[in-house]
């Protein structure tokens, strides 16, 4: 054991020593670590070196360094590439494609990256004639809905009697169990109108962040948000319908409105089912009533961008039960109208982080420049100094130790 510490303590000494003097290749490292490389450095330097190699110069992993890649639309070697060079044969070399929407100019090392790399702009589509698609007719649900009936009718209820069940993708709906199978005969004919006009419904693909926006099932919503324990079921992906590359978020969900209301035997019940259980001497005068939602029977339809980026959503609601069902047509009409003014608003708003990315990195390049400015007034002072002194001086005190630890061994021995 003594042996093993003293050739570890031995190996920090000498990494220590390289790292003040001579260490000319860690500096070397340190000092690239520190600039930053453009899309234009960076092609040249993965077709040049492998990514390995690349890897190890910024002192990150292959596979970080092949998400920077990707985030900065810099095409890699294909696999098998090195060994093609290595036996005398061609391989051929893409060209840097020229900068677009999303892609990031250069990078630095500790910056995080896009993990989704560069996107195209959704679009929508050019003509606004209907098309054909194949549309689903056959006896089943659309296939969004396929067995979300079993698997919301096993949830649990919580607040308002809304069903909460343990799976989460599943086609966003938020009702009641006396409204499940309504619910879902309601998408079902909403997502097979989106599909007769070749607008295909389906959960978000995994191309993008696409983020669900919460929903108030309030009749009349205040100004400050309803803050629910515990909370309404969410699902994991989206539910959305494309019009073109443009997607639209859909949400159903039942509407709750406030009545009085009294505590009956652990639960609440409206004031007029509560007089059913009036006692005959009446209520006693420590009673009380209080406001409390309950769920009406009637549907709110949600349409929203779930671009991050562009906001945008429009509601449908219904003023009595079935009253949503007649205006289907209609709101397909209206999702098909708002699908280039979501495409616009995405734009913009890639369009303004690419600018604001830009004006961080560029303090962030400001940040640094100071700091160099302010390390190169201090003479005497090289990268690793502070470092290497605080490792020697570990070094001593783990000599000192051993060797006192030695000395007591040998002294215990001879007794």
């Amino acid at each position: 054991m003594l042996g093993v510490t003293l050739y570890v303590l031995n190996r920090l000494g000498q990494v220590g020593a390289g790292l003040v003097g001579g260490g000319a290749d860690w500096l070397e490292v340190g000092v690239r670590n520190g600039d930053r490389i453009t899309r234009e450095a960076l092609y040249e330097l993965v077709w040049r070196k492998p990514m390995l190699r690349v890897a190890e110069r910024y002192r990150v992993s292959s596979s970080f360094m092949a998400r920077v890649c990707q985030c900065m639309g810099v095409p890699r070697p294909p696999r098998g590439h090195w060994a093609k060079l290595s036996h005398g044969k061609p391989s051929p070399q893409p060209p840097l494609p020229a900068l677009g929407p999303g892609m990031r100019e250069s990078w630095r090392r500790g910056e995080r990256v896009d993990m989704g790399g560069p996107r195209s702009l959704p679009k929508p589509p050019a003509r606004s004639r209907r098309l054909k698609a194949a549309v689903r007719d056959g006896p089943g649900p659309y296939p969004v809905l396929a067995g979300a009936k079993e698997v919301f009718g096993q949830g649990q209820e919580i607040d308002q009697g809304f069903l909460k069940p343990t799976k989460r993708r599943l086609a966003d709906l938020v009702v009641t169990r006396p409204m499940l199978d309504e619910g879902i005969a309601l998408l079902d004919e909403l997502f097979r109108r989106f599909e007769q006009r070749g607008y295909p419904v389906s959960l978000s693909p995994g191309d993008r962040i696409y983020c669900r926006v919460e929903v108030d099932v309030r009749e009349n919503p205040g100004k400050t948000p309803e803050h629910r324990y515990p909370s309404l079921w969410a699902p994991s992906k989206p539910t959305v319908v494309f019009i073109g590359t443009v997607a639209i978020g859909l949400t159903l969900f039942e509407l709750t409105e406030t009545k009085e209301a009294r505590y009956i035997d652990g639960e609440y019940l409206p004031l007029e089912q509560a007089e059913r259980h009036r006692p005959r001497h009446g209520w006693p005068h420590w009673s009380w009533t209080t406001q409390h939602a309950f769920a009406t029977g009637r549907f709110c339809l949600q349409a929203y961008s779930p671009y991050p980026l562009a906001d945008w959503s429009e509601t449908w609601r219904e003023r009595k039960p079935g009253d949503l069902r007649k205006r289907l047509d209609a709101i397909v009409r209206a999702v098909r109208a708002a699908a280039p003014l979501v495409a616009q608003r995405v734009e913009e708003g890639e369009l303004a982080e690419q600018i604001r990315r830009r004006k961080q990195e560029a303090q962030w390049q400001r940040h640094l420049e100071e700091r160099e400015r302010h390390g190169a007034s201090r003479p005497g002072r090289t990268p690793g100094t502070s470092f290497c002194r605080s490792l020697r001086a570990g070094r001593s005190a783990a000599y000192s130790f051993v060797l006192c630890s030695g000395n007591g061994a040998s002294a215990t021995a001879k007794r």
